[in-house]
């Protein structure tokens, strides 16, 4: 780690309620490229070469994944409201039989789908959905909180490989968040195409008690590197032959089931201030919980890619179990098709081949933990507990800047108010 000088200037929509990411106009409108947000002075580089695997005499297991539970779910529901339902329930696998030629997909997709529905604090959805389904868990000990695309990131720039990126990271007690950084809330993919959005539309759909929904988030929580980690990611799906009523995790909920007090009285604080000139088309808007849906065990869990048949020969599972490991997804679902007709679908069990790819990526995945650690020690010890991470695309190294442009906290000041007690 090295001080440097003043830096450079799914949308888904068959059967009941299924829901579209697609900008729509108005307080959602979409854009499809937008300045990036300024960078602040550089205060300290890693080197890649300068990461260390971990010392011989820590944990044997400081490079793997251990105590691996699922904590909590929520899904975002349609509308202009910004409202979510805790802990809602993942879109269920029902495969068509005449495999129906598919539409290429059409339309505008977000970038970070969290932050276009509340972009003042997209981490706030995950850390309220926690207080509202298990209020007494102890967030304020755990020591990491982040995404599949922020830890994604920084595990693969320990591998030596990524692409360009950029988080924002806040301490708040002891409690490090890494926070995604796009040019804009609202910014989309340029030049969609594919069926990697009709496919699941077509294929998976929404039970009734969560109709109107467009995306499942999941939560889980584990050991690495030393350190207890809250990472979200969202779920494409789950496999109901897995999910029996004896082993749903919890029981349904529905709209009456009450809210803890404590946790309802920090959802009512909690309002979106008014933005900067730079994003007034933001409106200020409160986020609105509600409890319904049901638990699904993440046994039951799938992530999903589609494929041209052209491909077959692709190791594209290879390709994905880094992102399965980070999200601890158990089930695989590959998708081929032939002008969007899908006739070869693959449904696989992965649990094997990412522990396999674990032990085979234990001397990058010592250098991922070693980086974590290093990024947390800093930020904790830095004045303000702010900072940001920027990577650029050919560069073997990691800027730690001071935050440039228009920053928020991470949380409102009602949550975040937590780790002061």
């Amino acid at each position: 780690m090295s001080p440097q000088g003043r830096g450079r200037g799914r949308g888904r929509g068959r059967g009941r309620g299924r829901g579209q990411w697609r900008g729509r106009g108005g307080v959602y409108a979409a854009q499809t490229s937008s300045p990036a947000p300024p960078l602040g002075d550089i205060i300290v580089t890693i080197y890649h070469n300068e990461i260390e695997s971990p010392a011989p005499d820590q944990d044997e297991d400081i490079s793997r994944i251990t105590n691996s539970q699922y904590l909590t779910s929520y899904n975002w529901l349609g509308g202009k409201k910004r409202k979510i339902i805790v802990p809602g329930e993942p879109p269920k696998w029902t495969p068509l039989s005449d495999s129906p030629a598919l539409p290429q997909d059409r339309g505008d997709y977000y970038r970070d789908r969290n932050a276009a529905r509340y972009p003042t604090y997209p981490l706030e959805p995950m850390v309220q959905a926690i207080l509202t389904d298990n209020p007494e868990f102890p967030i304020t000990s755990v020591d990491i909180i982040g995404c599949n695309s922020t830890m994604g990131n920084l595990r693969r720039f320990a591998s030596g490989q990524g692409k360009p990126f950029r988080m924002l990271v806040e301490v708040l007690g002891k409690t490090v968040f890494f926070i995604r950084r796009e040019n804009s809330p609202t910014e989309v993919f340029p030049d969609i195409h594919g069926y990697g959005h009709t496919f699941p539309e077509a294929y998976t759909t929404w039970n009734a008690s969560v109709g109107g929904s467009l995306s499942h988030q999941r939560v889980m929580k584990y050991d690495f590197a030393g350190m207890q980690c809250l990472v979200r990611f969202e779920g494409d799906g789950f496999l109901p032959d897995l999910v029996l009523d004896t082993e749903t995790e919890g029981h349904p909920v529905t709209p009456k089931d009450s809210i803890d007090p404590e946790a309802l009285l920090s959802i009512e604080k909690v309002t979106i201030s008014g933005y900067p000139s730079a994003i007034t088309e933001m409106a200020p808007e409160q986020l609105d919980i509600a409890r319904q849906g049901r638990r699904i065990p993440q046994c039951a869990v799938f992530d999903l890619k589609t494929r041209s048949r052209a491909k077959k020969g692709s190791d594209i599972i290879e390709e994905e179990l880094p992102r399965l490991w980070i999200s601890r997804t158990p089930n695989f679902i590959l998708a081929h098709h032939t002008a969007g007709r899908f006739k070869h679908i693959q449904v696989r069990d992965v649990r094997d081949d990412v522990k396999q790819w674990e032990e085979t990526q234990q001397p990058a995945l010592g250098k991922f933990a070693s980086l974590l650690q290093m990024i947390v020690e800093f930020a904790r010890s830095a004045d303000n507990g702010k900072l940001e991470i920027e990577h650029e695309e050919g560069e073997q190294v990691l800027n730690l800047r001071e935050q440039g442009g228009v920053v928020h906290g991470v949380l409102s000041p009602a949550v975040a108010s937590k780790w002061d007690m």
